[in-house]
């Protein structure tokens, strides 16, 4: 939706699997994501409260009396310190640890302190205070050493210098090579742009859409783990409610390997998604492909244009040059996040820096595509992508006066067309006739405002069972909103907001 997934602000994660996501039952809006404490981190405050001694930080204030060795007290602390005293809250959860305690929400306390650290580095970032800082940063890493949050922001400070990316023989890049089969591409017609529309043969093509997982696949086990053949129901049910396109997200990461070698492919995973396509091709439905799902920001960062993440996208994007099933290249989502911050923190990237890699990987993707477009969803900053893309792409996960709102400021900077690529709502915090309200006038709005179509997050719910992945310790995740944006649940029964899909679509 992000530590890997980013996109619950960009798709409410999506899902966000490969995280331990905890949190206080809020609605998590990526993302495929963030973490618990991601949502947690909008309540602190820009202040510099007392670290305990083994931070190694100066204490600046007295600090009130604790009774280590009493664990619902020290919970009670926790509670009433969080986003106020962040000095007190670690002495309370580093007492809690060494009492190998938990609190009554089933937290686990380093995940806590890992959150903690994070949130006083970054409140004294705001003060200036780098050397504290940096130390609150690393003191994080104590707790999470693959903290991408921690590492992003000592790489930001000039902390973590990366080292060359890891090369393999000669002798195993030939063979992950030869066990690539070549691509056949389905028969059929691509979708162009007519205007403020999409056409296909001539005739206008409104895309009813979903931002798609699979209901055992989410996140990167879309194309690690997924059997195509037992989605092949899910994509009936779909295509039966009129769902006419899906957007989906490839994580490089489980696609390429040898990153020093450049973009060597692995078979299993590019199998996965051949095979997807033809599913998708054979019911009529077009796809919405979105690279650079989850990408390395910090060792390797993507904006830098590092040369194994350029050879990726050329690799995959000459495979499927010719493949009409899909509508168009994402090239990034949430892009604008990387520049504007989300979640409290302050974007790692200059807009500048941003904006001039998506121009360039444009300019990349037509080189080499003459037959797909090309967009870029991004959230609160896509009038932005104007010039860069061939349509406009939002998502929006808010209330509907801010919708309206939204989709008439895009509309109104573009003469292209506009999709409003994710909207959803979860029936964790909703109950299912108020996710149908809130579903039925965002359709309505889409229409009003002379959108090019909508895309739901999304189809189905996920089973706690399938949400935790390694290197997590857990499974399943605890439950949370993301999980529940579904319009038809574990069981495939489905909600009454369906109901709204299929007076838009005409679906059965």
């Amino acid at each position: 939706m992000a530590a890997e997934h980013r996109y619950a602000r960009r798709r409410p994660q999506r899902r966000p699997v490969g995280l331990n996501i905890m949190s206080h039952k809020n609605t998590e809006n990526k993302s495929i994501g963030a973490a618990w404490w991601f949502i947690l981190l909008l309540l602190f405050a820009a202040c510099a409260p007392e670290l305990p001694n083994r931070s190694g930080l100066q204490a600046v204030t007295a600090v009130p009396t604790l009774d280590s060795q009493d664990a619902v007290a020290l919970c009670e602390s926790v509670d009433a310190n969080w986003a106020n005293d962040w000095g007190l809250t670690i002495r309370a959860l580093q007492n809690l640890r060494a009492l190998n305690a938990l609190c009554d929400d089933g937290i686990a306390i380093d995940n806590r302190l890992y959150t903690a650290y994070i949130a006083y580095g970054t409140a004294l970032e705001q003060r200036g205070q780098r050397e504290d800082a940096i130390a609150a940063y690393q003191n994080a890493l104590l707790y999470n050493a693959a903290g991408r949050e921690a590492i992003g922001r000592l790489a930001w400070l000039g902390i973590v210098t990366p080292q060359p990316p890891p090369r393999c023989e000669p002798q195993q890049v030939t063979d992950l090579f030869a066990a690539m089969p070549e691509y056949t591409p389905t028969e059929g017609s691509f979708v162009q742009i007519n205007e403020r529309r999409f056409s296909l043969d001539g005739t206008t093509y409104p895309i009813h859409g979903i931002v798609y997982y699979p209901r055992d696949y989410p996140g990167i086990q879309f194309l690690t783990a997924m059997d195509v053949e037992t989605v092949a129901g899910e994509l009936d049910l779909m295509r039966a409610a009129g769902i006419n396109t899906l957007r989906i997200f490839l994580w490089h990461g489980g696609m390429f390997t040898c990153i020093g070698n450049g973009a060597v492919p692995l078979a299993d995973a590019f199998l996965r998604l051949d095979l997807f396509i033809r599913e998708a091709a054979a019911r009529s439905m077009k796809l919405i492909v979105t690279l650079n799902d989850s990408p390395d920001l910090t060792t390797y960062p993507l904006y830098s244009s590092p040369r194994h993440t350029v050879e990726q996208i050329e690799y995959i994007v000459n495979r499927y040059r010719d493949e009409p099933a899909i509508m168009a290249w994402d090239l990034r989502e949430g892009g604008d996040f990387d520049y504007l911050g989300v979640d409290g923190f302050s974007g790692v990237f200059a807009r500048d820096t941003v904006l001039a890699w998506l121009a360039d990987t444009a300019l990349l993707v037509r080189q080499i595509d003459p037959n797909h477009l090309i967009t870029a969803t991004w959230e609160r900053d896509s009038e932005a992508t104007a010039s860069l893309v061939d349509f406009i792409s939002f998502q929006h996960y808010g209330n509907i006066a801010d919708l309206r709102q939204r989709m008439a400021n895009v509309m109104d900077s573009t003469d292209k067309p506009v999709l409003l690529s994710g909207i959803g709502y979860s029936t964790y915090t909703l109950d299912e006739q108020t996710q149908r309200t809130a579903l039925q006038l965002a359709l309505q709005a889409t229409r009003t405002n002379g959108l090019a179509g909508w895309m739901i997050y999304t189809a189905f719910d996920t089973p706690l069972s399938v949400t935790c992945t390694p290197p997590d310790d857990q499974t399943p995740c605890p439950d949370s909103a993301a999980y529940h944006f579904g319009l038809w649940n574990t069981s495939y029964f489905p909600k009454l907001a369906l109901d709204i899909v299929l007076l838009t679509t005409g679906g059965e």
